[in-house]
């Protein structure tokens, strides 16, 4: 796993995205989750839903555990008003924890 280091100003631009913290706080909500389920919960492309990940990723706010062909985000240990934060995004945008109608690797 690679060691991330925090740029503040990094991680304040992950937090203004709203599609950013849209994923955060599915993460937060489903401990994990693959592209597809993103692909599939949020209705974007994987290509955005892949873009904003890594995002994320090289700001040091989440982390991915390979498994075979598919990569699983969850959160990394961040600071507290991370979190706060994203609770605050998941009560603003109604994020609520459901089931994907997608599995990794079906069409």
């Amino acid at each position: 796993m690679r060691a991330y280091t925090r740029n503040l100003a990094d991680v304040m631009k992950s937090l203004a995205d709203e599609t950013n913290l849209r994923l955060l706080g599915l993460i937060k909500l489903h401990k994990e989750l693959c592209v597809c389920e993103f692909e599939d919960i949020l209705e974007l492309p994987q290509s955005t839903v892949s873009r904003h990940l890594k995002a994320l990723a090289d700001s040091g706010l989440i982390q991915a555990r390979k498994d075979g062909r598919w990569r699983y985000y969850s959160t990394a240990d961040c600071p507290e008003f991370v979190d706060e934060i994203v609770n605050i995004a998941i009560e603003q945008f109604g994020i609520k924890k459901r089931e994907s109608r997608k599995k990794c690797g079906e069409k």
